[in-house]
């Protein structure tokens, strides 16, 4: 009896296992691609062990807290002291309007008329200026250039020269403006942040162009 082969594809059948598992494919003139070797205990004994250093920041130098305490210390006071100014000045408007100048209100109606008039000759120049040049100065702070750094502190020294002329004649509260406003100034004179600003990066210079 005449034995049959049994195609790979028919029932039962089965393709024959070969020893090159490329056998049955194409890989071009170059045959297929060879294995890389095998990295050996002795090469990798021969590579530079890692050195380790200091990450940069994506982002660059950190900006000192100091100086974002400055800045809080500079625009929380000036804007409180701008709010609070401004609702007392609505306040004794109300109040001259609605006192009398005679009688049990006669004291609180003056006091609150002296101080309105006294905003009325120029007070309210020194008395917004300062903190509102203060919010400006402060968040220049964050330019990173060293001349915001001095105007910054131009301005609480002159805003301290003022407020001992204006409150001569209680020494105390001074003392307590003065150990703020002094604060929030020096600590823009710490070393840490004098590097800060010493080392703002330059801004690439354009090519020159050769004209001829």
């Amino acid at each position: 009896m005449a034995s049959r082969e049994l195609s790979p594809w028919a029932p039962g059948g089965s393709p024959e296992p070969t020893g090159d598992p490329y056998a049955g494919s194409y890989h071009g003139p170059w045959g297929p691609p060879a294995a890389p070797p095998p990295v050996s205990d002795d090469l990798l004994r021969q590579l530079p062990p890692p050195v380790a250093g200091p990450v940069p920041s994506p982002s660059g130098v950190q900006r000192p807290a100091l100086v974002t305490l400055a800045l809080t210390l500079a625009v929380t006071a000036s804007l409180l002291w701008v709010c609070a100014l401004s609702l007392f000045g609505l306040v004794a408007l109300a109040g001259i309007r609605a006192m009398s100048p005679v009688g049990e209100d006669g004291v609180v109606f003056h006091t609150l008329d002296q101080f309105v008039l006294r905003m009325g000759d120029g007070l309210w120049v020194p008395l917004y200026g300062f903190p509102v040049a203060s919010i400006v100065t402060g968040f220049m702070l964050l330019v990173r250039r060293p001349w915001a750094r001095l105007a910054h502190s131009a301005v609480g020294v002159v805003s301290l020269g003022w407020a001992g002329w204006w409150l001569r004649d209680s020494l105390l509260a001074w003392v307590v403006v003065a150990v703020y406003v002094g604060t929030a100034v020096a600590v823009l004179w710490a070393p840490a942040v004098g590097r800060w600003y010493a080392g703002r990066p330059h801004p690439p210079q354009a090519p020159r162009q050769l004209t001829g």
